[in-house]
This record gives C-alpha cells, sequence and structure tokens, in this order.
C-alpha cells in the first residue's frame, strides 16, 4: 500500500519547479527554509534551526504575518495604482512545530492550574523518520487569532498555512465556507492518496474525521482558518506520527478536551494503519510537497470550470 503513494509523490514534487534551501532571517529569529514553486503556488517549508528541524509556533506566525502583510499592503494602495505584477504570490506555508497548546480568540484565559497542566514535560519518541526526534519537550500554550477552544500542535504534525487572497483574479473567488472545504478536501485526498485512510467532514464540527468503523469518531486533522479583508492566516495540520496513545506525559491528547469535543478521539496516520505503518518512514518536506500539489490542483480545476466559489 505505501510503495505506489510514494511513486506519485515524487512524480509531483519532480513536477514542481526544483526546491532549494536558504537560511532566512525573521522577526530576529534565524531558521532554515525551503522553498518550492508551482504554477500558482510558493510552498515554503520551514526548518528550524536545531537538531530536531521543528519550528517554533511562534516564528512560523512570524512568516506567515510578514507574507499577509505584503498582501494587505497591496489591496491598501489605491486601486488605479496596482497591478498584477506587484500582487504578491500565494503562499503555503508548512512546517512541524514545537509542542504548543494553541487557544481560540474568544475562549476564556486559563487559570494557573489549568496552565500548569498543559506545560508539564511531554516525552517524545517519533523514530520513523530520516532524523528521529527524541526528547523531554516543554509546551508552550498560546493564544490564537482562530475560533474554537483548545487543540494541539508538535512533532509528528504537519502544520499547513495558505497565505492567499479568497477574491483573487487566478481563480473563482472563495467564501469562508468554500475555502475551508477546499482545506478538507485537499487533506481528504492526500489521506486517501498517500495511505489509503479514508474520511469524511461534517459541517458542524470542522477538520477531517475517519470514517467510524467502531468506536467513537476520531479526528486526524484540524481545522482553522482567520481571514482580514479576504486574505487567509492559519489552516490545517494533520496528525502523522505523533502520539495519540496513553498517559499525559507521551500523549499531549490526553491533557485536555481536544475542541471541546467531548466523547470523540484524535487520532494519527499511525494509529490508524496499524501494523501497516511498521517499517514506513515517514519525511514531513515530502508529505507537504505532495499535499501543496493537491490543494493547487484544486484551485486550478475550479479556474477550469469557472466555478465562483464565494457564493
Amino acid at each position: 500500500m505505501w510503495h505506489v503513494p510514494r511513486l506519485q509523490l515524487r512524480a509531483a514534487a519532480a513536477a514542481a519547479s526544483a526546491s532549494h534551501r536558504v537560511g532566512v532571517s525573521v522577526a530576529g529569529r534565524r531558521y532554515q527554509t525551503t522553498f518550492a514553486k508551482l504554477s500558482l503556488l510558493q510552498h515554503q517549508h520551514l526548518i528550524g534551526d536545531n537538531s530536531t528541524g521543528l519550528t517554533s509556533y511562534e516564528a512560523a506566525e512570524d512568516v506567515q504575518e510578514e507574507h499577509r502583510a505584503r498582501f494587505l499592503t497591496w489591496k491598501g494602495l489605491p486601486e488605479r495604482s496596482r497591478t498584477e505584477e506587484d500582487c504578491p504570490r500565494p503562499q503555503l506555508i508548512t512546517f512541524e512545530s514545537t509542542p504548543t497548546f494553541t487557544l481560540g480568540r474568544r475562549q476564556d484565559d486559563l487559570i494557573p492550574e489549568q496552565m500548569f497542566h498543559l506545560e508539564r514535560p511531554l516525552d517524545v519518541h517519533l523514530l520513523q523518520r530520516p532524523q528521529p526526534i527524541e526528547g523531554l519537550f516543554y509546551p508552550q500554550v498560546k493564544k490564537t487569532n482562530r475560533g474554537g477552544l483548545t487543540t494541539y500542535h508538535g512533532p509528528g504534525q504537519l502544520v499547513l498555512w495558505p497565505v492567499l487572497d479568497m477574491h483573487s483574479s487566478l481563480y473563482p473567488k472563495y467564501s469562508v465556507s468554500s475555502f475551508a472545504s477546499h482545506l478538507e478536501t485537499t487533506t481528504q485526498r492526500f489521506l486517501s492518496d498517500m495511505f489509503d485512510i479514508q474520511t469524511y467532514t461534517n459541517r458542524d464540527e470542522p477538520g477531517v474525521w475517519v470514517q467510524e468503523s467502531s468506536g467513537p469518531p476520531r479526528k486526524i486533522a484540524a481545522l482553522g482558518v482567520h481571514h482580514r479583508r479576504y486574505i487567509t492566516a492559519l489552516g490545517t495540520a494533520i496528525n502523522i506520527d505523533v502520539s495519540v496513545k496513553g498517559l499525559e506525559r507521551l500523549n499531549p491528547w490526553a491533557r485536555f478536551v481536544p475542541c471541546g469535543l467531548e466523547g470523540k478521539l484524535a487520532t494519527s496516520v499511525v494509529a490508524e494503519l496499524g501494523s501497516a505503518a511498521q517499517g514506513m518512514s515517514f519525511d514531513f518536506i515530502e508529505l507537504a510537497q505532495r499535499w501543496a500539489s493537491i490543494f493547487e490542483e484544486g484551485l486550478k480545476d475550479a479556474s477550469k470550470r469557472g466555478v465562483d466559489l464565494g457564493r
């Protein structure tokens, strides 16, 4: 089941312009990043300047907000002085975060006991990858601009943030709901193509869920979108090999109710594949490139169909 998707992934990566790695400094932080240009989208995968390759949530936010500011500056110009050539390119920012619990913008601040509970040491052992991640981490807790309640970002999870204009002339207009749907559909196809994992979506519970065979529903990808003047921020996060079982020292999801959804569980690619995951190696740059290709393909398909997604 694994060797065919691997060939598909390599073909998709080869179709894009060759990626290259450079050192970048944003807001005083230094990190490595790979760039790959597709026909519409520029894909930037952040690689932390440390032994794990993890990127802090704050550093990723800095990159996101810097590119978002370019869009907003361009949109703030008088219409007669704007040119398509000067318009920023749609960008996808991807990364694997250091352990971080994020709170929704309307969520009440946590009391000290709750903060202490979330910030306790987290023991991480992720070996199925070119560069294993092992060690004791101290999670951060951060307020964000997204809706919803507490969720988690950390090692073993692929985070994908498209920064683009939902009303760009490059593709049909998106509404907030249709853009969220495109994120979900991209993730569903990614999980199906790469791992043969079948999923579903629920309008009342954003994100991507594994088809129910037995037991409670299982969430494999979270969704959170913020927009300002139609410029997007945040996006989706897919659990690849993050721990979703066991005690709180190993399993971050055991420390809270994910997104406030009582009676439902977090899951991951590794958890869903079970014994079939043995021997697999997860390269997050390649996985991010595959998701980027599917996401752009959806943009281009909508353009070909002449669909107005803003309704």
